[in-house]
């Protein structure tokens, strides 16, 4: 059952690009008996609209197809046995991170989870932009992973490709940089606390933050102590 949902992840967009295209040469040719080739003339802002998504369908297949791989189990773990009773000095960076991200279902799913809804998000249009800025540090993280674990097995390859969709989540979130401006300027101008407060105040600041930090620890204590007993 996983290998066919595997496939149809794959071959999908082959199939859905070959009628689409099967359909518009159709058009052309309808088009080109009534002698209206013209009306077909694509402009630059055409263009540039179609492009943009293109790329949000380009980032919705990748994150759908890593979210699905996370998924199942697929991307992380070690697959080889053998690699696991080596030295650590003899494992690559890249087989004991992924052993190790593989040894967690929770991160695999929530992680999975996170990139799966990202596709989804960046797919609609009222909620493109949303999901341009959910998937921007989802590409980030996995471009960091990339350029530390896997650079000495398989190269810059697969930075290059990850830095490429970072550049296609920017260039989408540009096209629209008339509503982004006004979203950060929604959220940075006249942001600030609803009531003044002398200097000396804010000189306290830093240790209350400390003192809220062990006031949280005693009151979860008890909790983390019962979850403990709860399962073990």
């Amino acid at each position: 059952m996983l290998e066919k949902i595997s496939m149809l992840i794959l071959y999908v967009p082959f199939i859905l690009f070959i009628v689409g295209f099967v359909v518009y040469i159709s058009h052309i040719i309808k088009h080109f008996r009534l002698n209206r080739l013209s009306e077909l003339k694509l402009s630059k802002e055409k263009f540039y609209d179609f492009g943009i998504l293109v790329l949000r369908w380009y980032l919705a297949y990748y994150m759908l197809d890593y979210g699905y791989a996370k998924l199942i189990g697929e991307q992380f773990g070690v697959h080889d046995p053998s690699i696991l009773n080596k030295p650590l000095k003899e494992v690559s960076k890249m087989q004991l991170a992924w052993h190790l991200f593989g040894m967690s279902r929770t991160f695999d799913i929530v992680v999975g989870l996170m990139q799966i809804i990202g596709a989804i998000l960046i797919v609609f249009n009222r909620t493109s932009l949303i999901g341009a800025l959910f998937l921007l540090p989802i590409l980030g993280q996995i471009f960091l992973i990339d350029l530390a674990f896997t650079a000495d097995e398989f190269g810059l390859a697969l930075p290059i490709r990850l830095f490429g969709m970072i550049v296609s989540d920017f260039l989408i979130l540009y096209y629209y940089k008339d509503r982004m401006i006004l979203v950060w300027n929604n959220l940075t101008k006249g942001t600030t606390t609803k009531f003044k407060y002398k200097w000396w105040f804010m000189l306290m600041l830093p240790l209350l933050g400390l003192l809220t930090d062990f006031g949280l620890f005693v009151i979860t204590h008890p909790i983390k102590l019962l979850i403990n007993v709860l399962t073990k």
